[in-house]
């Protein structure tokens, strides 16, 4: 079966989700990034990374325990 790339971007974040962060593609360039409603980021499709959204899921947890 075919993954959709909402799928992929989706798997990407799995370990994330139960924290709040989810995956929104606002059409087929960008990705969106949000932990609750709070927007984190805003990449392009075709140059992010799997590594690089956990990266900024890693980050952003990091900031909020930290108080920032």
């Amino acid at each position: 079966m075919k993954q959709t790339t909402k799928t992929i971007w989706d798997d990407a974040i799995e370990d994330y989700k139960d924290y709040g962060f989810n995956i929104e593609l606002p059409d087929n360039e960008l990705l969106a990034l949000y932990f609750k409603d709070k927007l984190v980021a805003k990449l392009w499709q075709s140059k992010v990374t799997v590594p690089f959204i956990r990266q900024c899921c890693e980050s952003y947890l990091k900031s909020i325990l930290k108080g920032e």
